[in-house]
């Protein structure tokens, strides 16, 4: 089970202790708490670590969103000391989704934990059950990218994946994939038809090639990218979709959080490792933190999609990223 990093920040500094405490020496609510003493200290942390929530009850420099509040760029959840009696979700949760929307803080720790844990887990339900859109990246070249991507299409089981590529520069050279990009900018109501006419099957895999060329995929904005998702999931016809994304495929990084995961296939050597290291700061310096958070690295192994070996790696990165 994945443990999450949790930050909390409130005024009552013991009491953070105390629970900080508590879900840290109970491992089986895949937690681990940090207290922090403010908001800046919590904004100097993530200047070199990542934290997947913050509770806080002081929200004045956190931003208000249609669905909650986030302090730079990092989910936030309120914690409160007195309930609203009015409220029909009295501790803040919406029974019939598991949202999570206030912690009342002078309740059972164990329910706290449990309600932390919801809060993290509401988006990410077994990956069998619901419809996934993934993507696989990486700044390191040669490193399994295409090899995990193709995998992890043929490995679903349900109504089966589909494998879309957009690599910086595809294996056919007669590919003509430019008209689906064409179609796609132009936003045609001839594209859904298309797309699907265009779907082959190579070695038992469902594949969508779009371009054999970076070149045409560099201009496809985020706006594009949503769009694809939306046809592709439409017709329920596949509970998976894999985009294998170059590294020269995209110029809007923000594309990437368009994904459930991004799997980043990495290598163990110091040039590499130090690359992986420029490439985070690039994406904090933007602004772009969510994206990291989205982020499973991969060590692919040198084997065939269908092997033994490949798909103990597929049970071990989706049981990490569950």
């Amino acid at each position: 089970m994945r443990t999450y990093k949790v930050g909390i920040c409130d005024a009552d500094t013991d009491y953070s202790t105390a629970l900080m405490d508590y879900a840290n020496g109970n491992k089986e609510f895949g937690i681990s708490l940090s207290a922090f003493s403010s908001l800046k200290a919590i904004k100097d942390y993530l200047t070199v670590q990542d934290l997947d929530l913050i509770l806080t009850d002081n929200l004045s420099a956190c931003k208000a969103l249609a669905d909650g509040y986030e302090f730079q760029e990092i989910k936030v959840i309120p914690l409160i000391d007195f309930i609203d009696e009015t409220d029909d979700s009295a501790n803040g949760r919406q029974t019939d989704t598991g949202i999570v929307r206030y912690i009342f803080k002078y309740q059972r720790a164990d329910i706290i934990c449990k309600d932390i844990r919801r809060a993290l887990t509401a988006d990410g339900k077994n990956v069998r059950e619901l419809k996934s859109v993934i993507a696989v990246y990486s700044p390191i070249g040669r490193c399994g990218k295409t090899r995990l991507a193709r995998a992890l299409a043929a490995n679903d089981e349900v109504r089966g994946g589909l494998y879309v590529s957009m690599e910086d520069f595809g294996t056919d050279i007669g590919l003509s994939g430019n008209e689906v990009l064409y179609l796609l900018k132009s936003k045609s109501p001839e594209l859904e038809k298309l797309i699907f006419d265009r779907i082959t099957t190579e070695n038992g895999i469902n594949v969508l090639n779009l371009s054999s060329t970076y070149l045409d995929t560099h201009d496809v904005s985020f706006d594009d990218v949503e769009m694809l998702k939306g046809y592709l999931l439409k017709t329920g016809r596949f509970t998976s979709v894999v985009f294998d994304i170059g590294s020269a495929a995209i110029e809007d990084f923000r594309i990437l959080s368009l994904f459930d995961r991004v799997y980043m296939p990495v290598l163990k050597d110091k040039v590499s490792l130090k690359k992986l290291e420029v490439f985070v700061k690039m994406l904090k310096d933007m602004g772009l933190r969510s994206i990291i958070s989205k982020l499973i690295s991969v060590d692919v192994p040198d084997a065939e999609v269908g092997s033994n070996e490949m798909i103990k790696t597929l049970w071990e990165i989706k049981k990490d990223g569950d």
